[in-house]
């Protein structure tokens, strides 16, 4: 199975694709992961044809057999922010990708700001808001585009608030520590292949925090 990752630095921190695909071999899946990343990545700029990192992702899937399933992770606040631009990049990007003849389109679907962070306070946002507001951009797009959705962001909003002693937040409020890239890799696996990972020790996380996650999954 080879799947695509698109996005930013919310994908790229820890290498997102590289944990994924370790679980996921881990659990009996032949699975290949490549990603086309940039730091603060917006989608409606792959319409942009002269842009390095769109030439990069033509590059990728003229390349690569047929995709089995992409994962299109948006800059981190313009879902809620200005929905239109992101749907206007996500249609393009899902229609790029399909015409390569991907499989699958799954948004992975990001977190609101670590509460204190001072992103929030610029925008007049919360922890909470923003991460509903996420979660409503995202689910709305994929419908529009008959795309499926990775609620990230519920799952981080989830052990938040029930074991905030695990910190899934980097230093700086925002991008993911290695320990909230293991969560998103399980919410991903379950997204991809129906069923939580029966196998994690891959992640190298202590059994305790293995034990919250596998509750958070449902």
């Amino acid at each position: 199975m080879n799947i695509l990752f698109i996005g930013n630095s919310y994908t790229y921190f820890s290498d997102l694709p590289a944990v994924f695909a370790a679980l996921a071999n881990e659990n009996g899946k032949d699975v290949t992961a490549i990603s086309v990343t940039r730091g603060g990545r917006k989608l409606n700029q792959f319409m942009n044809t002269e842009d390095d990192c769109t030439k990069e992702l033509d590059n990728v899937l003229a390349n690569n057999p047929p995709f089995d399933a992409v994962f299109l992770q948006e800059q981190s606040m313009l879902p809620y922010r200005d929905y239109d631009a992101f749907l206007g990049g996500a249609k393009h990007v899902a229609e790029t990708v399909r015409a390569a003849g991907a499989k699958r389109i799954c948004f992975y679907v990001t977190w609101g700001r670590k509460a204190g962070c001072p992103d929030l306070d610029e925008v007049g946002w919360t922890h909470d808001t923003m991460t509903l507001g996420l979660s409503d951009a995202y689910t709305r797009a994929a419908e529009v585009l008959g795309a499926e959705c990775a609620y990230v962001g519920a799952a981080f909003h989830e052990i938040v608030v029930s074991h905030p002693e695990i910190e899934l937040y980097d230093p700086d409020g925002s991008h993911p520590s290695y320990v909230g890239t293991c969560l998103a890799a399980m919410v991903m696996y379950k997204t991809v292949f129906g069923e939580v990972a029966a196998k994690a020790e891959s992640l190298k996380l202590d059994t305790t925090t293995l034990s919250v996650f596998g509750k958070a999954m449902g």
